[in-house]
């Protein structure tokens, strides 16, 4: 059953729709409106698979609405009266272009196309959820418990497959890797990369034993080598060894890592010290090294985090986070990750639909 929404500023006009489409059959109206500005909320609400929409309406017209849906949007079919908006139609990607009056033999040929998309849709969706499965599988889950320290990370992609990624191992006795960072672009192509990214993260570190500086030199070439920049991630990378409480961070291009001293309740934030990976060859990678104090906080997120919006479109922003890290620093890091993924959720409101948000918290005991 086609689920589809009715946008036309005369009555008359939606329901002589309504009525074609019932004859038709196998699509049901979810909802109907009179100008665009009224439809934007219905189709946020409603969700359908099929949109009707007129041209020349009052206030925006159809087109200028059609091209403002965030992903992923309905099929959009324009029912107008003027053939001269055709090659608008065009340029937002609609499915089809129906004159008024609308025919029946038209609107089932109509119909027939749209069915048969939302049947290749059906497979592809299928594809992102195994992918989808695939990547949760080669994230570490639960971080490993290492004496002395609290480690934890979340993540919440905003499609099934996501451009985040986090990762966290021993690359020796008594020293840890962790790894956070955020692939250019969405869904499956982000993925990939993601993927790799982490894939080659981790071969470094562990088999190759490279510093931190050489590691993220070594990845950015790679990267480079196999996407000719078209493709970059930002990333931190940080080792930590666990006698001492030393923390050696790279940040590739990323958000800053904010560090909490318990001492003087202050936040470090380490900010970039080299370029995203991938983004240039050859890049120069610099490091900092730091003590993790006794109660000491590390939070390192995605942009997902302080980018995310609310209805009047502000940001979350990354002074919001450093007061949640310093009201929550006796928080467990499992609870401080999930009260950020809470927080973000809650700032977006009904805009769900934005960026993947990832969160890694280490904390010294």
């Amino acid at each position: 059953m086609i689920r589809a929404v009715l946008v036309d500023d005369e009555p008359p006009a939606r329901v002589r729709m309504r009525q074609l489409l019932d004859a038709a059959g196998g699509v049901i109206v979810v909802g109907e409106a009179g100008s665009a500005v009224e439809a934007r909320d219905l189709i946020r609400d409603t969700r359908p698979d099929l949109l009707f929409l007129d041209v020349e309406m009052p206030e925006v017209r159809g087109t200028a609405l059609a091209a403002s849906l965030p992903e992923p949007r309905p099929f959009i079919v324009f029912a107008t009266a003027f053939e001269s908006y055709a090659l608008d139609a065009i340029a937002v990607d609609a499915t089809d272009y129906l004159l008024k009056p609308v025919s029946r033999a038209k609107l089932a040929a109509t119909l027939d196309r749209v069915r048969a998309r939302l049947a290749r849709q059906s497979d592809l969706e299928r594809d992102v959820a195994a992918a989808s499965a695939v990547q949760v599988q080669m994230w570490p889950g639960a971080l490993p418990q290492i004496a002395g320290f609290d480690c934890a990370a979340a993540s919440l992609p905003a499609r099934g497959v996501g451009g985040d990624f986090y990762d966290a191992f021993a690359i020796g006795d008594a020293t840890w890797a962790f790894l956070l960072g955020d692939a250019s672009g969405k869904g499956m192509a982000a993925g990939l990369v993601a993927s790799a990214v982490q894939a080659r993260v981790n071969s470094a570190a562990r088999f190759a034993r490279f510093a931190p500086e050489a590691l993220m030199a070594s990845v950015d070439r790679d990267v480079y080598a196999t996407t000719d920049g078209a493709r970059y991630a930002t990333a931190i990378y940080a080792s930590l060894d666990a006698h001492t409480r030393a923390l050696t961070i790279v940040n590739a291009g990323h958000p800053p890592v904010m560090v909490f001293d318990p001492g003087g309740a202050t936040i470090t934030r380490v900010h970039s010290t080299g370029p995203a990976l991938g983004l240039i060859d050859a890049g120069v990678f610099a490091s900092q090294t730091l003590t993790l104090p006794h109660g000491g906080v590390l939070v390192a997120y995605t942009d997902g985090v302080c980018e995310a919006r609310d209805a009047q479109d502000e940001e979350f922003g990354d002074e919001r986070l450093a007061t949640m890290l310093t009201d929550g620093r006796r928080r467990s890091a499992a609870e401080l990750c999930a009260g950020i993924l809470d927080a973000v959720r809650a700032h977006r409101g009904a805009r769900q639909d934005q960026d993947d948000v990832t969160a890694l918290v280490v904390k010294a005991s």
